[in-house]
């Protein structure tokens, strides 16, 4: 914070303080705000799928048979716990424009018009990063949101059921109120997340094409670390 006013470039101890200069160039620099709404996008609209299909997803396992709870949990928790590396390594792989399993698969259904360089094109890459996020995090969602459906009342819900409640009433009127304390927690992860988030973008995409994909912490990175800009990286850190 303090040396995010000065022009130090972390080769010294010499610095001279230079006030607001770092803050009123970081401002009037489109690539940061660039990154910034690629940080927004990518926290918005992952939350929202996450959420949505974490939730989803728990209520389908909350009614399944023991059995198939357990194959499903961790299944679906296994990608969780995976580091960003490995999932970064494999989805590339499978993304692959020529070679990829997504493009084979979409080849041999007849769906040739479909394919595309997934990660190496702006249109596609941004939400195919999402969707790989999405992935990787969709377990832990679903395990958020199905302890706090097995916390709800059994008596309530087998009354509500006696009394002639189909799943969609106890989907609507019990399971979505009782779980709103969870979906504010998954909600809050979610956000904070894909605000930070680094390393699935560096390892993926590394910011392409372009800057289609690149995001704050990246371009702090590069500022600091490529560009020896660190006084400039500092400022970015700082806001």
């Amino acid at each position: 914070l303090v040396r995010s006013f000065t022009d130090w470039n972390a080769f010294g101890s010499d610095l001279s303080f230079v006030g607001l200069k770092n803050y009123i160039e970081l401002f009037h620099n489109d690539e940061y705000w660039a990154a910034i709404k690629v940080n927004l996008v990518f926290a918005v609209v992952s939350t929202l799928i996450q959420t949505t299909l974490g939730f989803l997803l728990a209520f389908a396992v909350y009614y399944m048979t023991p059995k198939w709870q357990q194959f499903y949990k961790v299944a679906l928790y296994i990608p969780v716990v995976l580091p960003a590396s490995v999932v970064a390594v494999m989805w590339k792989f499978m993304l692959n424009k020529d070679i990829g399993l997504v493009n084979t698969l979409l080849r041999l259904v007849g769906l040739d018009n479909l394919t595309h360089a997934w990660i190496g094109e702006k249109s596609t890459a941004l939400g195919t990063v999402i969707a790989v996020n999405t992935w990787q995090y969709i377990g832990f969602t679903m395990v958020l949101f199905y302890i706090a459906m097995m916390n709800i009342s059994k008596d309530v819900l087998e009354s509500a059921a006696v009394d002639g409640a189909t799943k969609k009433d106890l989907f609507f009127n019990f399971f979505l109120p009782l779980t709103a304390g969870t979906t504010e927690t998954n909600v809050i992860l979610s956000i904070s997340g894909g605000m930070k988030s680094f390393a699935l973008f560096y390892m993926l995409t590394g910011g392409g094409p372009g800057k289609a994909t690149t995001v704050v912490a990246q371009l702090i990175y590069t500022t600091a670390f490529v560009d020896f800009k660190f006084y400039r990286a500092l400022a970015m850190s700082t806001v």
